[in-house]
């Protein structure tokens, strides 16, 4: 039975970086592979384009600045960044580099931060022109092996969960009993909070541009996939949150460049900011996007008549989306971060009503979780870790049997690889005689504070912060997503202690529990206030609020990001 293979959740912080227009003439490399997800359609003539291209006629930047990260002696502990990759040298150290970098100060003192490319075209391409070789995801999976390594984190740089990504869980799964443990990170779009995350990023670093009168239209690379949907989620999330004059395409599939320039030609501007939303700013950015050439993004809005600016940046500039990564990747190991011992009331998402879990106890031993899940009902024989056709094909052995507790309720004991993570599980009905997939997720914000390990948490001890006042930036999620805080939020450090004060957007809160306790308003007028301690800073810390917009009061878990490098001394 294959492992299961992990995921991660979110971080947000803010800051910008831009560049100038670029004047780039076609390139013959890297046709369609910018953070492509349908880079198989594309191989053929991107092989027969590289194959002549001896003389480039642009330059990319020197390439002995980027570390390309194929270092041995490795130890038992690795983080590889799997990057489709980009032969502009400038962009992949600015973008891919600076996300490794992010890893390697977040997690350096524990792994060891490794590259792998997904694009063998641009591999072999570095190499010949540069002299630099960059391990591909077998050769980087080969040198952990040969390396002893034992625990095996691994983060991709893709902007979704498409083909790319998808057959990179795929190849990963064939080393999986290589390693103790093996834990993939999720892409930069997952979840409802990352959308927001970037949202916030692109907006603010392109914030001087929204003047009314400029159009600011993002690039991305489109797909076959279900995943192309995206583009679409982000448009109307930018929509909904007032920025009208954000625009985003695709340069393989839809939204479409006629697409964007009908809609910027529905309002009256002067002006179009052009931007790729992708990770790197390679050839799509610079030719497809910012050349010269008749069909350009930038010529088809010239000769619309608009003033073109070009902004050769990819996201992964952006400090606030590089946080994302390195977030996603801290959220990939999860059991890292726990105390051993029993948690109760933990929360699972079950994929469905006929599979209802009344309650779950968590316990964390030596690095490993099992979950007893009191059943609703007893319609099912056996469980089995892994898909219905999977267990048809398995062992008696490896079934697993329920015991009856005191009520006489049906209790099932599995294994948990994860945390916020789609775990399959297959039930066997004792009705119909056969198997039913199903699909759990175990919450890690239904743990108690308590669970976390000292030090996976940054306290203001571990920053240095004397008693006084302070301001922190903050981030929600949880509930419908439409529900924020402001930010930033005043806080208090004394002996040793720290408190927050939040202010949400709605003054319907009648009580917050945190922890376990209940804090009132410490307000009477306007939107609800509340100080709360908070244990530090740079994780998901898990709250309750209860509101009384509706007819009846109902208590919302949220979970609340306070982040320890926004920290501002109040004099």
């Amino acid at each position: 039975m294959k492992k299961k293979l992990v995921s991660a959740l979110i971080a947000i912080m803010v800051a910008t970086s831009m560049a100038g227009c670029g004047q780039a003439t076609k390139t013959t490399v890297e046709t369609a592979v910018v953070e492509t997800e349908s880079a198989t359609e594309t191989t053929v003539e991107a092989t027969s384009e590289a194959e002549t291209d001896d003389d480039e006629n642009y330059e990319t930047g020197d390439a002995s600045l980027d570390n390309i990260r194929n270092q041995d002696e490795i130890g038992d502990n690795e983080l590889l960044v799997v990057s489709f990759g980009t032969s502009y040298n400038d962009s992949r150290r600015l973008t891919i580099g600076a996300i490794e970098q992010k890893m390697e100060d977040a997690f350096g003192d524990e792994y060891s931060v490794r590259r792998g490319f997904t694009s063998q075209i641009i591999i072999d391409h570095v190499e010949k022109r540069d002299g630099y070789k960059i391990d591909n995801v077998g050769e980087a999976l080969n040198r952990a092996i040969d390396n002893g390594v034992k625990n095996l984190v691994i983060q991709p740089t893709h902007l979704m969960n498409g083909f790319e990504y998808t057959d990179l869980v795929d190849e990963v799964a064939q080393y999986a009993d290589a390693f103790e443990k093996v834990a993939v990170g999720e892409p930069l779009l997952t979840s409802d909070e990352d959308f927001v995350a970037v949202m916030k990023a692109i907006t603010e670093a392109t914030a001087e541009y929204d003047d009314g009168e400029t159009a600011i239209c993002f690039m991305g690379h489109g797909t076959e996939a279900d995943s192309n949907g995206v583009y679409d989620k982000m448009q109307k999330l930018l929509a909904e949150n007032g920025f009208e004059n954000y625009y985003i395409g695709t340069v393989e599939a839809s939204p479409a460049l006629d697409d964007v320039v009908a809609a910027v030609k529905e309002k009256e501007y002067k002006k179009v900011v052009l931007e790729p939303f992708m990770i790197v700013a390679g050839d799509h950015a610079n030719n497809d996007m910012a050349g010269d050439e008749q069909d350009s993004w930038k010529s088809v809005f010239e000769a619309e008549g608009y003033e073109v600016t070009c902004i050769l940046r990819g996201l992964g500039e952006l400090p606030a989306i590089q946080d994302i990564f390195v977030a996603h990747a801290k959220k990939a190991m999860p059991t890292e971060q726990l105390t051993d011992g029993v948690y109760e009331n933990i929360t699972v998402d079950s994929s469905s009503s006929m599979f209802n879990i009344v309650s779950c106890k968590l316990t964390v031993a030596n690095g490993e979780m099992t979950a007893e899940m009191t059943m609703s009902g007893t319609g099912y024989s056996y469980l089995y870790m892994g898909t219905g056709e999977e267990a048809t094909q398995a062992s008696e052995k490896e079934y697993i049997p329920y015991t009856e507790n005191e009520e006489g309720a049906h209790v099932f004991t599995v294994p948990v690889e994860a945390l916020d993570t789609e775990i399959a599980c297959a039930a066997f009905s004792k009705k119909k005689q056969e198997w039913y997939d199903r699909t759990l997720v175990f919450r890690a914000d239904s743990l108690p504070q308590t669970a976390y390990k000292e030090g996976t948490i940054v306290t203001c001890k571990d920053l240095g912060l004397e008693d006084g006042s302070y301001t922190v930036e903050v981030t929600l999620s949880g509930g419908s997503g439409k529900t924020t805080v402001e930010s930033p939020a005043t806080m208090t450090v004394k002996s040793g202690a720290t408190t927050v004060v939040v202010i949400w957007s709605s003054p319907n809160y009648d009580y917050m529990v945190v922890d376990g306790e209940k804090y009132e308003p410490i307000n009477t007028e306007g939107n609800s206030t509340f100080e709360i301690p908070i244990p530090g800073f740079d994780w998901e810390m898990p709250v309750t609020a209860d509101t009384t917009a509706m007819s009846t009061p109902h208590e919302i878990d949220y979970t609340l990001y306070f982040i320890s490098d926004s920290i501002t001394k109040v004099e």
